[in-house]
């Protein structure tokens, strides 16, 4: 989208810069109008043959010249603009995909440290379930040995 800006602005800039038929119907409204208003006026119609010839032998070949001369650097500089927009969206495209995998890398991280807390978190709990459990397992054989203890004592007395 912003090619088709850019190409706009280029030739409007170019019709403005080049493109004299403005100019020249102007003159040659000038010349009618002199003509019309001063028909019998020779010498305003040989001023203005004149004017006339001027730009057909002067005028115009400048104009092609200076346009030979410098369309090309305005071919140039539209290519330069080009490029540069082109390594602008390039950089932009670059950045968003560091961006990406900053963020994926950052996700990651956070996922492996999630999880290791989890898995931490479950070794605890399992920790401590087995330690309750040992430990009721020795009471509860520390309270039959005493039993056992107690009848071998009864009997013996």
């Amino acid at each position: 989208m912003s090619y088709e800006k850019i190409f706009k602005d280029m030739t409007d800039i170019y019709s403005r810069l080049f493109n004299h038929r403005a100019a020249l119907q102007g003159l040659n409204q000038n010349f009618v109008k002199e003509f019309e208003v001063k028909r019998d006026d020779k010498l305003s119609l040989s001023r203005s043959q004149e004017c006339l010839k001027n730009c057909t032998d002067c005028l115009q070949p400048a104009t092609e010249q200076y346009l030979k001369e410098h369309v090309y650097q305005l071919s140039e500089a539209v290519q330069k603009a080009s490029h540069s927009c082109q390594r602008i969206l390039e950089d932009e495209a670059q950045k968003k995909t560091d961006w990406l995998k900053q963020e994926r890398a950052r996700r990651a991280q956070e996922w492996a440290e999630f999880t290791q807390g989890q898995i931490q978190e479950r070794r605890q709990h399992t920790d401590w379930e087995f330690e309750d459990r040992a430990e009721g397992l020795r009471k509860h054989y520390v309270e039959l040995e005493e039993k056992l203890n107690q009848a071998v004592v009864g009997k013996v007395l």
